[in-house]
């Protein structure tokens, strides 16, 4: 049989992941029909149908699905056996797709640090439009998202638990009577975040009285607004802790209970690229997690 050609095995790997030749072809920086000229080529040589094509869809053949796994572990492999033994290659960029509270209050502050210590790596941060849209990452390496449900699959790995806590400025808390059980936070002005504005009727159905619904509120589009809106003493938001520990710290806010009570949430990272330079990132992503 003909050795496929590590081109060919590129492509198939790529498009194998994304399930889509023309997201391949973005990728690769080609177009959609040399895509698929390769990979009909590498089928043709394999003797075996890879993908299973439909009008508007694409997956995986049994035999590709095992292939995948095969050629991924092995362009993983020599893409860190490259890394180590040539070190000095022009530097590697690495995508990480994420929401815009993540990008902004929990990653940028410490880019400088992982830049000084990896300056090979190039990190890109790649926000998403609303707090918990996810689905396809196109282009990133790497993508972190909130997940209500355990995600078990050889890609994803939980990455650190949320503490999901009401907090306000302290000028909020002086001016107006401060909330001194959950029942009291229904005659509070609260914050809302879209994508997450669940949130509230989540914490008042948990620890608030029965048969009580939590307010409507000021709406905002993310947490960073919902942050600003809370530092500005204009309502009560759900900050979720590590990303509001900054301002919690500096006292600019403040945890409105003095008995925790809270919600979690699960954050998980993906995985869509190989290679010594995603190590390194993910390995710093855990890093952070765990202070």
């Amino acid at each position: 049989m003909k050795r496929p050609k590590l081109n060919m095995l590129r492509t198939f790997d790529i498009a194998g992941r994304r399930l889509s030749f023309s997201r391949a072809a973005a990728e690769l920086n080609i177009s959609q029909a040399a895509v698929s000229q390769q990979i009909r080529s590498l089928e043709r040589d394999l003797g075996s149908p890879l993908f299973v094509r439909g009008h508007r869809s694409l997956a995986l053949t049994s035999a590709g699905s095992a292939y995948l796994s095969a050629v991924h572990e092995a362009l993983d492999r020599l893409d860190s056996v490259t890394d180590q033994l040539f070190p000095g290659r022009p530097n590697q960029t690495v995508t990480i797709r994420c929401t815009s509270s993540i990008a902004t209050l929990w990653l940028a502050p410490r880019v400088g640090a992982f830049h000084a210590a990896n300056p090979e790596i190039t990190l890109r941060l790649q926000t998403l439009d609303s707090e918990q849209k996810t689905g396809h990452a196109e282009g990133a390496d790497l993508e972190i998202f909130v997940s209500a449900q355990d995600v078990s699959d050889t890609k994803t790995e939980k990455l650190l638990s949320a503490t999901i806590t009401p907090v306000a400025s302290p000028d909020l808390l002086a001016r107006t009577p401060r909330p001194k059980t959950a029942g009291d936070i229904i005659g509070c002005e609260l914050v809302h975040i879209l994508g997450y504005d669940d949130d509230w009727h989540r914490w008042v159905r948990r620890h608030g009285p029965k048969d009580i619904a939590a307010p409507r509120g000021l709406m905002v589009d993310g947490s960073v607004i919902a942050i600003e809106t809370a530092l500005h003493g204009n309502g009560i938001m759900l900050g979720r802790r590590p990303f509001i520990n900054q301002y919690l710290r500096s006292g600019k806010l403040v945890e409105v209970f003095a008995q925790p009570l809270i919600l979690t949430a699960d954050y998980y990272v993906r995985r869509f690229s190989p290679g010594r330079s995603c190590d390194r990132v993910l390995q710093w992503l855990r890093a952070l997690a765990r202070d």
